[in-house]
């Protein structure tokens, strides 16, 4: 298998990682996504079911398609996949339903470290509880 690599991206790589395994990093990061890529065939194979809350900001009942993949200690929120990769998140305090059309967009948004931490592993993301120290 050969790779390209723009040469802007080269350039930047040798300047920051100088001498590293450039070949094992390459391995690391694709075993990675072919995990994540399992992961969530693993959960769409479990299939979804219809999910309906009421949603405050919409004021009204809403339903969608989802597969759960958990929920807070408290049980106040709880994360679901969507069959369109998009990840919905209840709030049951608030009656809110957000939706995150990416992990990142999720992660970026979302404050609950357990939370964080669940959909992580059940997407076969890597997370890392972020310290201020």
């Amino acid at each position: 298998m050969t790779i390209y690599v723009p040469d802007e991206l080269a350039a930047e790589v040798k300047a920051e990682l100088g001498d590293s395994n450039i070949s094992a990093i390459c391995q690391a990061a694709l075993r990675s996504e072919l995990n994540r890529v399992k992961a969530r065939a693993e959960i769409a194979a479990e299939g979804f079911e219809r999910v309906q809350v009421y949603d405050s900001k919409r004021r009204r009942n809403v339903a969608f398609k989802g597969r759960e993949l958990g929920s807070t200690e408290a049980g106040d929120q709880t994360a679901y996949l969507t069959p369109k990769g998009a990840i919905a998140v209840y709030f049951d305090p608030d009656q809110e339903l957000s939706v995150y059309d990416t992990y990142e967009a999720f992660i970026h948004d979302e404050q609950d470290d357990d939370l964080l931490a669940t959909v992580a592993e059940a997407l076969g993301e890597e997370y890392a509880e972020e310290l201020d120290i």
